[in-house]
C-alpha cells in the first residue's frame, strides 16, 4: 500500500512490527486501521515520538561537532 507507515514491516510470525519502537511493537488492529494503513500515519503517536527522538539525537550531534570544530 502506498499511503501505509514506512516503519511498518512484516513480522516472522506473519503479524506486523512497527520499526518505529524502541521495542519493535506489533500493532493493535486498531492501531493498524487508524494510523499503519493509512495516511493518517503521521498522526500515529509512536511515529511522533520516533520523530522527535530522532530530531534530539541529530540536534546532539551537531553541537558535539560544533565543539571540535
Amino acid at each position: 500500500m502506498e499511503n501505509e507507515c514506512p516503519y511498518l514491516r512484516l513480522g516472522e510470525k506473519g503479524g506486523c512490527l512497527c520499526t518505529a519502537s524502541l521495542t519493535k511493537m506489533e500493532p493493535s488492529a486498531i492501531e493498524l486501521k487508524l494510523y499503519c494503513t493509512t495516511e493518517e500515519h503521521f498522526r500515529c503517536p509512536i511515529l511522533l515520538s520516533r520523530i522527535l527522538r530522532d530530531g534530539v539525537r541529530r540536534s546532539a550531534i551537531r553541537k558535539a561537532a560544533a565543539r571540535f570544530a
